[in-house]
């Protein structure tokens, strides 16, 4: 860590984890090692498995592609975190994300090395077909923000609840009103009908874009982290479409999104979206942090903790 001034946070929803096609699997391998990042959060681990030889050496083989220690989650092809054990260390993966979830989160309480305070990660990916399910989970995922508190270790003082960094496809729109964003769907640019279902909801007798994830998850003080920089900054270029247009879900869209404890805020410094063409449905998103800024903001934290 010595010199470095910058924390990366990757996020990517490798579609079906290539689809047993491997020279797509260590292509999209090669590129995401590339983009060096300190956190990784994927979604779509198809084939990986505690559970099976084969989904056992899949995962194992994606840790060493990577060259990062790794947390699969629990349950079905579903997501997993990743870190740089030079520069960040895994302390605990949550054993249990309850029963609101189709696809199982991966929760991991990571330490930036030379700090006291940890931070809550987790890699998520919000059910398709419902925006009702849809809810439920986003409400799981405030309780990273509030239930869980530590002490500094060996120190007496008062508990802090702990920042998280929560990286998702919500599988839903970011709410209305930053300039620069992209424009949300209407129901008759949606030309798959079922897709239309999954991605709207009716308020006051209007069929709308299903936005409440996101708006769950800003009211709980996790700000999407795009939309902080087109606001505070005017990089609106964080704003760009993460899903390109297709002939089945309309318009290109941003559904997939960062979000960070509001305390982390002035850590951030850019955001990537990374066009990774035919390896996947979805584009790859990379939040850069400032190192110096990140350690001052949990070490401040540690110091109030003792202080109160």
């Amino acid at each position: 860590m010595p010199g470095q001034r910058f924390i990366r946070i990757v996020t990517s929803n490798f579609e079906l984890n290539g689809g047993g096609d491997m020279g797509k699997w260590e292509r999209m391998h090669a590129l995401l090692k590339s983009l060096n990042p300190q956190m990784l959060m994927r979604q779509e681990l198809v084939g990986c498995s505690r559970n099976t030889r084969a989904g056992s050496r899949l995962w194992e083989a994606s840790c060493r592609a990577l060259g990062m220690a790794g947390w699969l989650a629990h349950g079905k092809e579903a997501t997993a975190l990743y870190a740089d054990p030079t520069v960040v260390e895994g302390l605990e993966q949550w054993p249990d994300t309850g029963p609101d979830w189709w696809l199982d989160p991966a929760v991991v309480t990571l330490r930036l090395t030379g700090t006291k305070i940890p931070i809550i990660a987790a890699s998520a990916h919000l059910r398709y077909d419902s925006p009702a399910k849809r809810e439920a989970e986003a409400d799981w995922l405030t309780r990273l923000n509030d239930q869980h508190s530590t002490r500094v270790e060996g120190q007496e003082g008062t508990p802090t609840a702990l920042p998280a960094a929560v990286a998702m496809d919500s599988n839903s729109y970011p709410e209305e009103g930053t300039p620069g964003d992209l424009p949300l769907p209407q129901p008759a640019q949606i030309p798959n009908a079922p897709h239309r279902a999954h991605r709207f909801r009716k308020r006051g007798g209007v069929w709308v874009p299903d936005t409440v994830p996101d708006e769950k998850l800003r009211l709980a003080e996790l700000e999407d982290a795009a939309r902080h920089l087109a606001e505070a900054k005017g990089m609106t270029e964080a704003l760009a479409a993460t899903m390109p247009a297709s002939e089945t879900h309309g318009p290109a869209t941003r559904i997939d999104r960062v979000y960070l404890s509001c305390v982390l805020l002035p850590a951030v410094h850019q955001i990537e979206v990374i066009d990774v063409g035919d390896l996947s449905d979805h584009h790859t998103v990379v939040l850069t942090l400032d190192l110096g800024v990140l350690r001052d903001i949990l070490n401040d934290l540690a110091l109030f903790t003792l202080a109160a």
